[in-house]
């Protein structure tokens, strides 16, 4: 009876926190034993009401929530950062954020916010009182500047996601916004760990170090210890004034004294510790350790495509390769097996891609499935076709060249190296020969612009913005040379409402499963596994990470 009572506490949290519907709900509770009758009556009870809206009978305050994490952090600046880690959801809060549906919302920092019916003027009005960790005050007149900042080419990474448009505070503590022309995707934008507000002052005395060695959020707690490589720890601000997110169950301060992130660099690594007690979380274990973590009674598993998808980069500008040819293109990707790829190298834990976004974004275009099949035929028949004919040793040749090339892998990124490698055999079926260089981040970001070719996967919440900046913006050859596809980006960035940047989303992936600026590979399935000691911690598959104020052990 006591596992039963466990299971229904913690179906229970995840319909006050908004994780799941009704009908999930009714679902699971028939799965639990639990009658149609009774569920019904437990949600209609007074006693179910107040649970909802207040913090869970038996919380436990204090001590120090260990998280496991896929990858070492870098500095946590929302201006100019190597990515974003989890650490940002919880020195800073998000002025918009997503639901666990997708749904666009206020974040932290924000009473209410409104827009015109041509998507060209927005408002946000900022809570009053609210202060950063070092006691300086945030208010409308600091959203203002960080904005100013983000969408400022020179300074802000992500820049190119904002539109032109004027900023400035208004009485009321509010912030006014007057775009040139519609953009209903800016809050697509907002709602990012890129667009979290910090105190400027601050950063500008850190300098470079700002992020690492201090920062200033505003956000439930305050970094205390950042070492790449072992460690980072944060401390609850106890100076916290709450936070007004809708799906959060704890409005207060957080429960936990400290959160600390142990980054796991090595998949094989990461079940052990899980199993040992020595973390209470886990993202992402290895593959094949995660049935075995399923059948531990002890965790909860939870698993789901991320909004991630991973690319193979050929370099249009080397047109002695071919790679600016389409048949080239299209005959590298149906040579492989993207399916054979999630089996073998994610044990079934992925989703083959065959066009740009993953397929559980709320704006898929399930139309990209009939492209990029895998086809050695025609993978054959496509190069036969460009003039590339198999020579000495098997590999195809043209004017002279052999069609051979060296592929850059991002060893931050271990997973990619496993999938480039999976694809070798395969390329080298149709006479086409790729070798596999893996290099550390300090080797691999100055070489892979001007690369034969290079593998990477971007991971953000944004999926059509993140194509604009990493998929078109740096390659220069093919610039222009992909008019419709630009026109899809350039819809998307002026649509007046969420119909428009739909209909734009679907035409910028259908034209990419086509033409292959880049060729679409595989998103891995993200994998939360945490102890059921451990409450509150809800991974969403809308956002990179979960938000720790409601986490507590039990």
């Amino acid at each position: 009876m006591k596992g039963q009572e466990d299971s229904l506490d913690r179906l229970v949290e995840e319909y006050t926190g908004q994780e799941i519907d009704r009908r999930e709900f009714f679902k699971r509770a028939g799965a639990l034993g639990i009658s149609m009758s009774v569920a019904a009556g437990l949600l209609a009870s007074p006693a179910f009401g107040r649970r909802s809206r207040s913090t869970l009978p038996g919380v436990k305050r204090g001590g120090t929530f260990i998280e496991g994490y896929d990858r070492d952090f870098t500095k946590m600046d929302a201006v100019q950062s190597g990515w974003a880690d989890p650490g940002y959801n919880a020195i800073y809060e998000y002025v918009l954020i997503r639901d666990p549906r997708g749904k666009i919302v206020k974040g932290g920092l924000i009473d209410s916010w409104k827009v015109s019916r041509d998507a060209r003027h927005w408002e946000f009005k900022i809570r009053n009182g609210l202060k950063f960790h070092s006691g300086a005050p945030l208010t409308a007149k600091e959203v203002v500047a960080n904005f100013n900042i983000f969408k400022n080419p020179k300074v802000g990474q992500n820049a190119i996601f904002w539109p032109k448009m004027t900023i400035r505070a208004a009485p009321g503590n509010r912030v006014v916004i007057q775009i040139a022309k519609p953009d209903a995707a800016l809050p697509e934008t907002i709602a990012t760990e890129y667009s979290m507000i910090e105190n400027l002052t601050t950063r500008k005395k850190l300098g470079d170090k700002y992020g690492a060695t201090g920062e200033d959020g505003s956000g439930p707690f305050v970094l205390s210890e950042f070492t790449p490589g072992k460690e980072v720890v944060m401390k609850r601000w106890d100076g916290y004034p709450g936070s007004p997110i809708p799906y959060l169950q704890n409005h207060g301060k957080a429960y936990v004294d400290a959160i600390k992130w142990v980054p796991i660099i090595e998949p094989a690594n990461r079940a052990n510790e899980i199993e040992s007690g020595t973390i209470h979380a886990l993202k992402n274990p290895a593959p094949q350790d995660v049935a075995r973590l399923k059948a531990n009674k002890d965790l909860v598993v939870l698993e789901w495509p991320a909004i991630a998808n991973s690319f193979m980069s050929p370099n249009w500008e080397l047109t002695d390769l071919g790679f600016n040819d389409i048949h080239v293109r299209q005959a590298i990707s149906h040579a492989i097996d993207r399916e054979g790829i999630a089996k073998a190298v994610f044990f079934g834990h992925a989703a083959p891609t065959y066009g740009p976004i993953a397929p559980n974004f709320k704006w898929y275009n399930p139309a990209v499935e009939k492209f990029n099949k895998f086809d050695r035929n025609l993978a054959n028949k496509l190069l036969d076709q460009a003039g590339w004919v198999k020579g000495s040793g098997g590999i195809r040749e043209k004017g002279g060249k052999k069609l051979s090339f060296t592929h850059l892998d991002w060893a931050a990124q271990p997973i990619g190296k496993l999938i480039m490698e999976a694809i070798v055999p395969m390329l080298k079926d149709v006479g086409v020969e790729m070798k596999v260089q893996s290099l550390e981040s300090a080797a691999f970001f100055p070489k892979y612009p001007k690369s034969q070719s290079f593998g990477y996967e971007w991971l953000w919440s944004a999926p059509v913005d993140v194509l604009v900046i990493f998929n078109v913006i740096p390659s220069p050859a093919f610039n222009g040379k992909l008019p419709d596809l630009t026109a899809a980006f350039t819809a998307w960035q002026s649509a007046k409402n969420e119909r428009q940047l739909k209909a734009a989303a679907y035409k910028a992936q259908l034209i990419w499963a086509q033409k292959l600026p880049k060729i679409p590979l595989v998103t891995r399935n993200d994998i939360w596994v945490f102890n059921k000691k451990v409450h509150g911690w809800r991974p969403t598959q809308t956002m990179l990470y979960p938000l720790y104020n409601d986490v507590w052990i039990g």
